[in-house]
């Protein structure tokens, strides 16, 4: 079963008021954009707060965190003593609440739950390493090219975007040991140049179309950012 289908799942759980698990609940963190966490007191007071978009169950912790960053939240499991969950018609959104032992509360609160999955949540993405991604990259130059990037957009969740079309330079200068490096695109008025590694430090993802190759990259310390490449086949 993919993550899609799972998500579907727990949310039809949520809108038939039927409560999932606590673990199954917290795992809507990994296919949604974005998720704010909060911690109260008993009198409701917030103690912390930040937006995450990854999640981690281990023997005795959650770990709420945001991607390819060391910002994280733990929680003992044993600290929490039930959770329910409410969807949001009007608001789009889910939200989700955590009794804990010392009598406050864990609020999670997912936006736009209708239409706010991640991208590569879809089972047509698999995700590449970073010798796989340069490889591509090479078949865009040469004397006989067999792709060319048609389009090149930039978000993160501050409202930033930042769109290329046909860019002129797309490449990884790659370091000495092929497991760092830095990838650069460029166009007639746009640079943008992030460092990449072959690790959990950063993620990139694939998917392929008769035509056509996409491209995602969540790069490192820039949790909330992507990086969507279009390669078209030439012929």
């Amino acid at each position: 079963m993919n993550n899609k289908t799972m998500t579907n799942k727990t949310v039809e759980a949520i809108k038939n008021g039927s409560n999932p698990t606590t673990e199954e609940l917290f795992d809507l963190i990994n296919v949604y954009e974005i998720t704010m966490l909060s911690i109260q007191d008993k009198n409701h007071k917030t103690m912390t707060e930040m937006d995450v978009n990854h999640f981690a169950s281990y023997k005795t912790e959650f770990e709420f965190g945001q991607l390819n960053t060391d910002t994280k939240c733990i929680v003992y499991q044993s600290d929490i003593l039930s959770t329910e969950s409410e969807w949001l018609q009007e608001e789009d959104m889910i939200h989700i609440k955590s009794s804990m032992s010392d009598s406050g509360y864990l609020n999670l609160v997912i936006f736009h739950a209708s239409k706010g999955l991640k991208r590569t949540v879809s089972k047509d993405y698999y995700e590449i390493s970073l010798f796989e991604l340069n490889e591509l990259l090479q078949k865009t130059s040469g004397d006989k090219p067999e792709y060319t990037c048609s389009i090149v957009k930039v978000k993160n969740k501050f409202g930033f975007h930042m769109r290329m079309v046909y860019p002129k330079h797309t490449f990884v200068d790659m370091e000495n040991d092929d497991t760092h490096g830095e990838l650069s695109i460029e166009d007639d008025v746009n640079f943008l140049k992030i460092a990449v590694t072959d690790d959990a430090c950063n993620q990139f993802y694939q998917k392929d179309n008769d035509e056509s190759v996409e491209i995602v990259i969540k790069p490192y310390s820039e949790p909330f950012m992507e990086i969507k490449m279009n390669f078209e086949k030439l012929s």
